[in-house]
């Protein structure tokens, strides 16, 4: 049973004859089919069912020659269409073949971003199942299933300064994975001089008062953070098969724009805009790009 199931309004099920009729009822009733011919000359299909206005279950499986479609696994998601251009994205199908996973360097973070990609067809009919793939757009979703609302941090003059050396830092950050030397000395410089200031503060303050933002890695699956950004909207949808709620929250990571999916019973505190999101999430991609389909 899939735990993120809770996410997107389904936290009564506890059986697996439960979660076999909602994949049954999902790929009946949905008119959101993608297929693709397998080299055995079967066919790989997604079938995606929206129970809300942005969040919904994708079932993927396996089409025989004889029409029958086997299941292989499933994942409810949440959708957004906030691209973001990425210099590059490697793919590598997940140990236990439920999907792929991708992963790309991120400068405005200055970290490597694991995610689950939600669109795999479209990603083996684009790339033929290829490891790496330059020039793609990924836009960032994510499911939690706890999570609380903070307080934003004082806006300080020293966070000002930073807002404003963002670019900069990114313009460096290329400049080092190119080889540069000054720009790999400056940027280990600067990582100097903010871990003495982080010191300093922790003394007296609480982290989260500091730390703006951040994607942290949470337990041994790759795919799995502990996230803090701002709210910069907040949406309540209703699962229309269950009637439980469901927050949509757009989250502002450092300038990476991700939509958390949340089942408002495991929300603690009251989502505004200008507030702060701190949760364990589950991190999905939508990859695309601009080159047309052949």
């Amino acid at each position: 049973m899939h735990r993120f199931l809770r996410s997107v309004g389904y936290s009564s099920i506890e059986y697996q004859d439960q979660v076999e009729e909602l994949l049954r009822q999902i790929v009946h009733d949905t008119n959101d089919r993608q297929f693709i011919r397998n080299e055995n000359g079967t066919f790989i299909a997604e079938y995606r069912g929206m129970i809300s206005e942005s969040a919904g279950i994708c079932v993927c499986g396996e089409e025989d020659k004889n029409g029958k479609f086997h299941v292989m696994y499933y994942f409810p998601f949440c959708k957004n269409e906030l691209g973001r251009d990425e210099e590059f994205v490697a793919f590598d199908r997940k140990v236990s073949g439920d999907g792929f996973t991708g992963m790309c360097d991120d400068d405005s973070i200055g970290a490597t971003i694991i995610f689950f990609v939600s669109n795999v067809i479209d990603y083996l009919f684009k790339h033929k199942g290829e490891n790496g793939v330059d020039d793609v757009q990924v836009a960032f979703s994510a499911l939690s299933t706890k999570a609380n609302i903070i307080l934003p941090t004082m806006v300080r003059e020293e966070t000002q300064k930073s807002i404003r050396k963002n670019k900069k830092n990114e313009k460096l950050l290329e400049q080092a994975k190119n080889g540069d030397e000054k720009a790999l000395v400056s940027l280990s410089m600067e990582d100097i001089d903010k871990y003495a200031i982080i010191n300093e503060r922790v003394k007296k303050e609480d982290i989260l008062s500091i730390v703006e933002t951040s994607l942290v890695p949470l337990g041994s699956e790759s795919d799995l953070y502990i996230m803090v950004g701002g709210i910069r909207d907040v949406r309540l949808e209703k699962n229309k098969y269950t009637g439980e709620e469901i927050y949509i929250l757009l989250i502002d990571m450092n300038t990476i724009f991700v939509n958390v999916a949340i089942n408002k019973k495991d929300l603690y505190g009251e989502p505004e805009v200008g507030r702060r999101f701190r949760g364990n999430v589950w991190l999905q991609g939508k990859v695309t790009d601009p080159k047309p389909y052949i």
